[in-house]
């Protein structure tokens, strides 16, 4: 297998090249680079993953690969974009555990220069969007109250799927979730929001009046979320 990584400090980028099969040696040394890499960059730092020349990824790799995720995100990561071939089987492997897990949620391209244009048109959010794994969520509009599940949250806003209640774009609502800390009690949230988008059961809506404290303990289940075992 080759690897490569390096790192664009002017545009404040990361780059992976993932070739042939993935195993864990090869994995973990790329883990050790991508941590030297990382240090030269800037909080909100983008990355490029090319996957398009990837056969396979051993399971071993996967678990390597899940620790790369997590640093990533305990450094602040910005947009993720991967390069893929839909035909090979580690397309099915990364998304297969992008579903299972709390990660970040990447664009998936096909060649780089795609990749970054993407990056170069795309809209910094306060904040990376996490795929979060069966977390419920409630609501409240006109006192009327709803239930859903999140399908992906940033300390900026949120997309509900399941909505048992409809809601309007422009509505005011109030969001209602737990996250459960193993070992401790869970952390409770009640965030007000205005629903930005809405689509029969599924709305998109963004935090209103979410102070610096509750907003980096949202940050702070966010990643802790993204450490537990598949």
């Amino acid at each position: 297998m080759n690897l490569k990584v390096t790192a664009n400090i002017k545009k404040n980028r990361l780059y992976l090249i993932f070739s042939g099969r993935a195993a864990k040696e090869e994995m973990e040394k790329l883990y050790t680079e991508v941590r030297f890499c990382v240090s030269d960059l800037k909080p909100g730092f983008d990355v490029i993953s090319d996957f398009s020349e990837c056969s396979l990824m051993d399971i071993s790799g996967i678990i390597s690969f899940r620790k790369i995720m997590n640093f990533l995100i305990s450094k602040e990561v910005g947009d993720v974009v991967r390069i893929v071939d839909k035909d090979r089987l580690v397309v099915k492997q990364v998304l297969n555990l992008s579903s299972r897990i709390c990660g970040y949620r990447p664009i998936y391209v096909s060649n780089l220069d795609e990749a970054e244009e993407k990056l170069e048109k795309s809209i910094k959010r306060n904040g990376i969007r996490f795929h979060v794994k069966e977390l419920q969520v409630e609501y409240i509009v006109n006192n009327m109250n709803g239930s859903g599940h999140i399908l992906n949250l940033s300390t900026s806003g949120c997309a509900v799927d399941s909505a048992t209640l409809p809601v309007n774009e422009g509505s005011e609502i109030y969001i209602k979730m737990e996250f459960p800390i193993h070992g401790i009690p869970a952390n409770e949230f009640s965030i007000k929001a205005r629903v930005v988008r809405s689509d029969g059961n599924t709305f998109a809506a963004e935090f209103k009046d979410l102070g610096n404290d509750r907003k980096n303990l949202l940050w702070k289940c966010l990643v802790q979320e993204t450490q537990y075992d598949i």
